[in-house]
């Protein structure tokens, strides 16, 4: 059982202005980060009724699937996850959190503040540009105030990007593939795919190198500085819980054989299963690439 230096109850009790709407968020802050004895009761519950030692059955992966679909509950609103991501998910051994990119470390206190800030100025304006008609306003204020979450650049990174499944629910609130992840380097990545530079020739194309964030190849390419295993096992659990979602055109962007790369290179981290057994608790399923790391499901 491993316990985290500083409990973000503490930190959450310093920044006032910051409500966590969600129950299950709060009644899962205390002092244990993560505690292996109980998660691997958990796996051997989950998948008990598959045949993980049988690759030779062809319907494995798309039990997975129907795995993965069925104990995905409740699935989260994007508002919920981002709370949730900050206050708790992505929380380090030592209280604070890690840019997925960059390795930035960060005060989970005042990112969750920063964020606040956004969200509340933004819902702000939609509310008075909509005033004049109240009806609509009354009718459908939360889909509309979900709908300026998704457009806004929080603190928080989706490693498969929200155009590639135009920001569709229950994908955008997925807290599997949701990292901490500050704005530059969001930015700096935007949509573009993973990629690894390594022929890369100084002279060969354009590469925009931005400080800790990773390497970038004009829209083309992208590589990060960190979080390889941890982006890879993501994009892996997407494709196999959301195997017909990503849009055609974005189709060919997807990398498989670059995240079993980076997934064979980089082993799990406490980190991820930290991360694994908390959105377990808050969703209800979870990565089989994180439980699993040895076995090859693609």
């Amino acid at each position: 059982m491993i316990h985290v230096t500083q409990p973000l109850t503490r930190q959450l009790q310093e920044q006032p202005t910051e409500k966590i709407e969600f129950q299950l968020v709060t009644d899962m802050i205390n002092e244990i980060y993560y505690d292996e004895k109980e998660d691997q009761s958990i796996i051997d519950m989950y998948y008990k009724n598959l045949p993980l030692d049988d690759f030779s059955n062809d319907n494995l992966v798309s039990e997975l699937t129907e795995l993965l679909t069925r104990t995905h509950n409740p699935q989260l609103s994007y508002s919920t996850s981002r709370k949730a991501l900050h206050s708790w998910v992505d929380l380090r051994e030592d209280g604070q959190i890690k840019s997925i990119y960059s390795g930035q470390s960060l005060n989970p206190s005042d990112v969750i503040a920063q964020d606040k800030l956004l969200e509340d100025a933004a819902i702000d304006q939609m509310i008075q540009v909509l005033s004049k008609d109240f009806g609509v306003l009354h009718e459908h204020k939360n889909i509309l105030i979900e709908s300026v979450l998704r457009s806004l650049q929080f603190n928080i990174e989706h490693v498969i990007p929200q155009s590639w499944f135009e920001k569709r629910h229950p994908m955008v609130g997925d807290l599997h593939h949701l990292f901490t992840c500050e704005k530059d380097c969001n930015s700096f990545r935007s949509n573009i795919p993973y990629y690894d530079f390594e022929d890369y020739k100084p002279g060969a194309y354009k590469e925009v190198i931005k400080s800790f964030c990773g390497k970038r190849d004009g829209n083309q390419r992208f590589e990060p500085e960190n979080g390889k295993g941890e982006i890879a096992r993501a994009c892996l659990y997407f494709l196999m819980r959301y195997p017909d979602e990503i849009i055609q055109e974005k189709m060919s962007l997807i990398d498989i054989d670059l995240y079993k790369k980076w997934h064979n290179n980089h082993p799990v981290s406490l980190h991820e299963k930290h991360r694994n057994w908390a959105i377990f608790k808050l969703q209800g399923n979870r990565n089989p690439y994180i439980d699993f790391p040895e076995l090859d499901f693609t």
